[in-house]
């Protein structure tokens, strides 16, 4: 072989070598690319889970202060009721005795009810409403208008804890 064709085979190897090394650095290059697309998805789909995760945790905190506004009204309500036929008894007895003393306490007793939320059930005049009335009795007077009231009723919100219990008219 002379110089020449040692020279020129030398410079194809050279060349070879070359663009082998360019294809290796390509592919590491490739691979980067790869392995940082990959980590944004990764980092993507990491902070979607951690938005669902506070999502999750916001609506349980929400369903908790639900559950445990929901479990004092249901405690107030059976207090309420339980304090109901003393109200009415001592309005009974207030009809029948004229003693200031006890007016005075059955106001501040009724504004403390009404703070709390208790509210009585308006009856008189209104259409009967089997929801908040319990029909005792009917006569004459205009047909399911409540013409009389014989015990009131009470609702702690919008729930009704005593029905009022009322006459209703009959058309008569």
């Amino acid at each position: 072989m002379t110089k020449k064709d040692d020279h020129t085979n030398d410079e194809e190897i050279d060349l070879a070598a070359k663009v082998e090394e360019a294809k290796a650095e390509d592919d590491v290059q490739n691979s980067e690319v790869d392995e940082t697309e990959k980590l944004r998805q990764d980092l993507q789909e990491m902070t979607e889970a951690a938005k669902r995760t506070m999502a999750d945790m916001q609506n349980m905190k929400r369903r908790q202060e639900e559950q445990r506004s929901e479990l004092v009204q249901m405690a107030n309500a059976a207090l309420m009721k339980s304090l109901i036929p003393i109200i009415d008894n001592l309005n009974r007895a207030a009809e029948h005795i004229t003693d200031d003393g006890l007016v005075m306490c059955l106001k501040n007793f009724d504004t403390a009810l009404r703070d709390a939320g208790l509210q009585t059930i308006e009856t008189l005049g209104q259409t009967f409403n089997p929801d908040i009335h319990e029909a005792v009795q009917s006569g004459p007077g205009e047909k399911d208008t409540v013409i009389e009231e014989y015990e009131k009723g009470y609702t702690l919100g919008k729930r009704v804890v005593k029905h009022a219990k009322v006459m209703v008219g009959n058309g008569e």
